[in-house]
């Protein structure tokens, strides 16, 4: 049975929200990959995709707060904060965006999304797409580990991806041939799958899985 892939115009919208983010909040910059709470400025978190995707993805939502926390004395700003259901107001961690960006290509979770890179590098780019969320993630965009990227890097790296997957991912002529290909997939795999249209037919993907892990209270 052949692996099914995420969407290609899945990852192009997540890279979409990432741009958003990086033009609101002062443009492109050096991604440094140290810390693991999300800046609404300068984000620094760990795999920084991760909280920049957190950034884009929920910059807007009704259950996010700003707070100028003075703690992170070396580099004070607004932190971005998460009003959850219990009432509580914690911190937004990178981890939270990454598992939303994994779960947004239709993956289980981070670990999946990596995963899926590393037994895929001619499609990923490199043979160390599972570093994408480790601290020495500048390996897994091409660089030494440690050095300096870029968002728009990252971004830049991840549409190179969609490319990639536009020419790995068969097409379907028409939605019967489509459908016909995903029952022969057992009926677990159809479960987290989807046809979907494309340039000159119809093909199958990862489906978007909702969100588990924020519980926002909106």
């Amino acid at each position: 049975m052949q692996t099914v892939h995420p969407s290609p115009e899945a990852i192009r919208l997540a890279m979409a929200r990432i741009e958003r983010a990086m033009e609101v909040h002062g443009g492109d910059r050096e991604a440094p990959m140290d810390w693991g709470i999300v800046h609404r400025h300068e984000c620094r978190t760990t795999a920084c995709h991760g909280g920049w995707y957190a950034l884009g993805r929920l910059m807007d939502h009704p259950a996010i707060r700003w707070r100028h926390d003075e703690t992170f004395y070396k580099d004070p700003g607004e932190i971005m904060m998460a009003l959850r259901r219990d009432g509580t107001v914690t911190h937004l961690m990178y981890h939270e965006g990454a598992h939303m960006l994994a779960r947004d290509l239709g993956f289980m979770n981070v670990p999946a999304c990596k995963g899926w890179a590393e037994r895929h590098p001619q499609i990923w780019g490199n043979r160390h797409g599972e570093r994408m969320c480790a601290g020495d993630g500048a390996l897994a965009f091409g660089k030494p580990p440690f050095a300096p990227v870029l968002v728009s890097e990252i971004i830049a790296w991840w549409r190179a991806v969609a490319d990639r997957l536009e020419a790995a991912i068969p097409v379907h002529h028409n939605r019967p041939a489509g459908i016909a290909a995903l029952e022969r997939h057992d009926a677990h795999t159809r479960e987290t799958v989807a046809v979907e249209p494309c340039a000159g037919g119809y093909r199958i993907v990862r489906r978007p899985r909702p969100i588990d892990l924020l519980s926002l209270q909106s």
